[in-house]
């Protein structure tokens, strides 16, 4: 009986360490997806930045401030995940 509640709990202990492993992995893959997602709004937003404006896209927005060496920038993504960047002329 007691070997038995101890290969359960053992049992138990490994499914959770795995559990959390694949959420740490999970976890991971939708920070590296952000972060392309707001890359691909910053190179968007380079090409179609024209003046101070704020353009939508369909997964957030980019809001652009004219410098006088180009263009500050920030890309915003739809659940609030945000960069800034600043664009040249150069």
């Amino acid at each position: 009986m007691i070997q038995t509640l101890l290969l359960l709990l053992g049992m138990g202990v490994v499914i959770l360490i795995s559990c959390q492993q694949i959420d740490g992995a999970m976890r991971h893959q939708q920070l590296e997806q952000e972060a392309l997602q707001l890359e691909s709004l910053v190179r968007a937003g380079k090409e179609d930045c024209l003046k101070e404006e704020t353009i939508h896209y369909p997964i957030g927005q980019v809001s652009c401030t004219v410098t006088d060496k180009g263009f500050k920038m920030e890309a915003r993504l739809d659940n609030g995940q945000r960069i800034e960047a600043v664009v040249t002329n150069e």
